[in-house]
C-alpha cells in the first residue's frame, strides 16, 4: 500500500508500504454494485423497449457508484492506504463505463446526438470531469487525494442535470446542425477539464489559509494531509493548459454557427457574452502564471473565477437569462 507525502512532486512514483485494510471495507463495493445492479436490472429485462428508462436508471446506477468511489477516496485521503484508492476506483470506472451507457441510450431514445438540452449536457459534462480526472490520478498518482471532493462536483453537477431531466424529444430547428457536434461537444468537454482545475485550485485556497495563525485550518489534520502548494498549482496549471484551447476552439466554432443559423459571427447574446468572459478570465490565469509574483494564492483565485464563470454560462444563461440559447432548457 502506497503512503502519498505532501511534498511529493507532480509525476513522482510513490513509495509502497504494506498496509492491510478491514476486511468488512472489502465487502462494501459489492454493496455498491448491487445497489447500481437493482436500479436497471427491471429496464435490462424489459429491452430493446423503454430505452429511456434505461438511460435515466442507468444515469442513476453511475450516481451510486461515484457516491461509492466518494467514500473511499475521502477515506484515502484521511488513512493514505492504496488499497482505499483501488477500492475506489473499482467503483469509479465501472461508474463511469456504465454514465457512458447512459448517454449511449439516451441517445437510441432521442433519435439523436444527446446534447440537446441541460440535463443532456450535465450529464456528458459529469463524465467528461470523471473521465479526466481518473487520467490525471493515473498520470500523476498525488491527484487521488483530490478524489473525494471531485467525485462530490461530479455527482453534484449530476443532481442538477436530474433536476433539470428532460424527456426524449426531438431536435429544436436551431440544433439541426452538425455544428452541434463540433461546438457544443467541444464546449462540453472544455468545461469537463475546466472542473478538475477547479478541484485543484479550491484545494491549494484551503491548503494557503491553513497557513494564516487565524484560520481554524490552521496546523488542521485536514490541511497537513493536502499535496504540496507547489504540486496543486501545477495540476491546476496543467489542466487549465488543456481546456483552455479547447474552449477557444468551441467558441470559435460558435461563432461560424451563430453566421450559418443567424446570419451574424456575434451578436452579444447573453451565452456569447459569458462565453467571451469565461475565455478571458482564463487568458487572464495564463498570463498571470507566467508572472513569479502573481503564481500562487492570486492565479488559484482566478481559476476559482473562471470555474463560476463557466457554470454561469452553462447554467445561469439558460436557465434565468432571455436569450437566443435559451432552448437548452427543453421544451419541458
Amino acid at each position: 500500500m502506497a503512503r502519498i507525502t505532501v511534498s511529493e512532486p507532480v509525476g513522482s512514483v510513490t513509495a509502497v508500504a504494506q498496509r492491510r485494510v478491514p476486511a468488512l471495507w472489502r465487502f462494501v463495493p459489492l454493496a455498491f454494485y448491487l445497489l447500481a445492479f437493482a436500479l436497471v436490472r427491471g429496464d435490462l429485462a424489459g429491452l430493446p423497449g423503454g430505452v429511456a428508462d434505461l438511460s435515466l436508471h442507468l444515469y442513476f446506477a453511475a450516481m451510486v457508484l461515484y457516491v461509492g468511489g466518494m467514500f473511499f477516496y475521502f477515506a484515502f485521503f484521511a488513512y493514505r492506504t492504496e488499497a482505499l484508492r483501488w477500492l475506489g476506483i473499482a467503483l469509479v470506472a465501472p461508474g463511469a463505463a456504465i454514465h457512458l451507457g447512459a448517454i449511449v441510450s439516451r441517445g437510441f431514445a432521442d433519435g439523436h446526438y444527446p446534447l440537446a438540452n441541460m440535463y443532456e449536457y450535465s450529464s456528458m459534462l459529469a463524465l467528461v470531469a470523471v473521465t479526466v480526472f481518473v487520467l490525471m490520478t493515473v498520470r500523476w498518482p498525488v491527484a487521488s487525494l483530490g478524489g473525494g471532493v471531485a467525485l462530490f462536483v461530479v455527482v453534484a453537477l449530476m443532481g442538477i442535470g436530474y433536476g433539470l431531466y428532460q424527456s426524449p424529444e426531438p431536435l429544436v430547428p436551431a440544433l439541426q446542425s452538425y455544428w452541434l457536434k463540433i461546438h457544443v461537444t467541444s464546449m462540453m468537454a472544455s468545461s469537463g477539464i475546466l472542473v478538475s482545475s477547479f478541484v485543484f485550485a479550491a484545494l491549494y485556497l484551503v491548503k494557503d489559509r491553513s497557513a494564516s495563525l487565524k484560520s481554524w485550518l490552521n496546523r488542521s489534520t485536514i490541511a497537513a494531509r493536502l499535496p504540496s502548494l507547489e504540486t496543486l498549482d501545477r495540476l491546476t496549471f496543467r489542466a487549465i493548459l488543456l481546456g483552455f484551447p479547447i474552449w477557444t476552439f468551441g467558441t470559435m466554432a460558435g461563432a461560424i454557427w451563430g453566421e450559418h443559423a443567424w446570419g451574424r459571427w456575434w451578436g452579444w447574446d447573453p451565452k456569447e457574452t459569458w462565453a467571451a468572459i469565461t475565455w478571458i478570465i482564463y487568458a487572464i490565469y495564463l498570463h498571470a502564471h507566467t508572472l513569479r509574483a502573481w503564481r500562487g494564492r492570486r492565479t488559484a483565485l482566478i481559476a476559482t473565477a473562471g470555474f463560476i464563470s463557466i457554470m454561469v454560462t452553462l447554467y445561469a444563461v439558460n436557465l434565468w437569462i432571455v436569450g437566443l440559447h435559451s432552448y437548452a432548457r427543453g421544451a419541458g
